[in-house]
C-alpha cells in the first residue's frame, strides 16, 4: 500500500554542531575536537537513519467482517513489513475511526478517535497488529485513513506517512423484540405454519390439476377433463400472499424534510429489521420500499421482492445505511411504487405515526388486492383508526421501552 503526504517532524541542532566545529578549528583543543567529531557523526546518523525510517516499509490493512450487527466487534488487522536490512528503533501506527466505532473501553472517559500502537520492527521483519473495534450502533462506516510515524536512531526527527485507507463496514440494526409475533394481526409475518396464500381469487385463473377427493364439483374444469379424459380441477392464484413488502417511513411529520425525532426513526428501523429477519427465516420473499435516504449516497434505495439470504441481506443493508431524513412524503413514495408491487403481496407499513394522508394511501393499496398491516410507534388519531379499520387494515403499536409489549390500536 502506497503512502502519501510524507512530512518530517523535529530538527537536529545542526547550528550548535557547526558552532562547535568552528570553535574546534580555532582553538585546536583536543576535547573540543572530540565533541565536534561526535556532533558531526550524530548529525550524519540522524540524517541517514531518519530519512530511511519509512523506506522499504509496506503496509496492508483489512477489516473483518464487512457486515455485522450493531454491538458486535470487528477486527482491524494491520500487516507491516520492514524490507530493509536496518531495524527501526520505534514506529507508531494510527488508524482514524469514525464516530460509532471505537476500541473496547480502556477506562478513560474520553471517546477514542483512532486505533494506535507503537513497536520497534527489526530488520526484514513482518509485524501483524490486530485491533478489536466495537461497532456501537447501526450504520455504514468508513475506517481510515492511516498514519505511520518512525524516527532516527537518536530520536531527534521523525518521518510521517499518510496511507489512504478507506475500509467500509456495515452494521445492521440489532435484534429488538419490539413486536409481539403472536398477535393475530401479525400472523402474515410471524406465523410459520401457513406458507401459502389464504384465499384463492377466482378471477386469477392459473391452470388445472388432477382431481382430488374432496375438491368442489363446481371447480371441475369440464373442457380440460374431456380433453384429457380424466377429471381436472381449476387452480387459481391466491388473492393474498404471505410474501411481504415492507413500507418504511422515517418521517415523523407532514413536513417530511423536518426530523426532530431521530429516536422514532431508529425504533422504526429496528422493528423493520426484526420483522424482515422473521419473515425471511420463515422462507418467505421479502422486499423493502422506503422514503428514507442512504446516508452515504443520499439516494432513495429499494429492494424488489425476493427470497433467500441475499434478499434478507439486501434489505438489512438498506436499513443499516438509512439516515434520519426523508426524501419525500411516505404516501407519495408508496403510491408511486404501486405499479411495481407484486399482485397480492402483503404490505407491512412501519412508521413513527399514521397521519390522514398516509392512512388514505394505505387504504388505496388495500383496495388494490393487497393485505395491509400498519406497525406504528405512536397511536393514530381515532378518526384515522376508524378509517383504517373500515378498510380492514389492522394497526399494531410498538413499545418504546424495547420490550415485547406491542398492543392493538383501537
Amino acid at each position: 500500500m502506497v503512502g502519501t503526504l510524507r512530512a518530517r517532524l523535529g530538527e537536529f541542532p545542526w547550528i550548535e554542531v557547526i558552532a562547535v566545529l568552528v570553535l574546534a578549528a580555532l582553538t585546536r583543543s583536543p576535547a573540543v575536537i572530540v565533541v565536534a567529531a561526535a556532533g558531526l557523526v550524530a548529525w550524519v546518523l540522524v540524517e541517514v537513519t531518519g530519512r530511511l525510517a519509512l523506506v522499504a516499509v509496506d503496509v496492508d490493512v483489512s477489516l473483518e467482517p464487512g457486515r455485522l450487527i450493531a454491538g458486535e466487534t470487528a477486527t482491524l488487522t494491520v500487516r507491516l513489513t520492514n524490507h530493509k536490512p536496518l531495524p527501526v528503533p520505534w514506529m507508531e501506527v494510527k488508524v482514524d475511526l469514525p464516530e460509532g466505532i471505537a476500541p473496547p473501553r480502556s477506562g478513560t472517559s474520553l471517546p477514542a478517535t483512532s486505533a494506535s500502537a507503537s513497536f520497534a520492527p527489526r530488520a526484514r521483519e513482518k509485524v501483524t497488529l490486530r485491533f478489536p473495534l466495537v461497532v456501537s450502533r447501526r450504520g455504514a462506516y468508513v475506517v481510515g485513513p492511516m498514519r505511520i510515524r518512525a524516527g532516527d536512531w537518536l530520536g531527534f526527527v521523525s518521518e510521517e506517512r499518510r496511507v489512504e485507507v478507506a475500509l467500509e463496514i456495515v452494521a445492521h440494526p440489532a435484534p429488538a423484540p419490539l413486536v409481539d409475533r403472536h398477535l393475530a394481526s401479525l400472523r402474515p409475518v410471524a406465523e410459520s405454519v401457513t406458507r401459502r396464500g389464504l384465499v384463492p381469487d377466482p378471477l386469477r385463473f392459473r391452470g388445472v390439476r388432477e382431481y382430488r377427493g374432496g375438491d368442489p364439483v363446481k371447480e371441475i374444469h369440464w373442457k380440460a377433463s374431456a380433453r384429457l379424459r380424466a377429471l381436472h380441477t381449476k387452480v387459481y392464484e391466491p388473492a393474498t400472499s404471505l410474501d411481504s413488502v415492507f413500507l418504511v417511513n422515517v418521517a415523523s411529520y407532514e413536513q417530511y424534510w423536518v426530523q426532530v425525532d431521530p429516536d422514532g426513526a431508529e425504533l422504526v428501523i429496528a422493528a423493520t429489521a426484526e420483522l424482515i429477519r422473521l419473515a425471511a427465516g420463515a422462507g418467505r420473499q421479502v422486499g423493502l420500499i422506503t422514503n428514507g435516504l442512504d446516508d452515504i449516497t443520499h439516494e432513495r434505495p429499494r429492494s424488489a421482492l425476493s427470497r433467500g439470504p441475499r434478499a434478507q441481506m439486501r434489505c438489512l443493508d438498506i436499513l443499516a445505511r438509512l439516515g434520519p431524513y426523508a426524501g419525500a412524503a411516505p404516501e407519495t413514495v408508496f403510491l408511486r411504487e404501486r405499479g411495481r408491487l407484486p399482485t397480492g403481496a402483503t404490505l407491512i407499513a412501519v412508521t413513527p405515526n399514521v397521519r390522514p394522508r398516509l392512512a388514505a394511501a394505505l387504504v388505496v393499496l388495500r383496495r388494490s388486492a393487497h393485505r395491509v398491516l400498519v406497525v406504528a410507534k405512536d397511536a393514530p388519531a381515532p378518526g384515522v383508526v376508524a378509517h383504517l379499520r373500515s378498510a380492514d387494515i389492522p394497526v399494531v403499536l410498538l413499545s418504546e421501552a424495547g420490550r415485547p409489549e406491542a398492543r392493538r390500536a383501537g
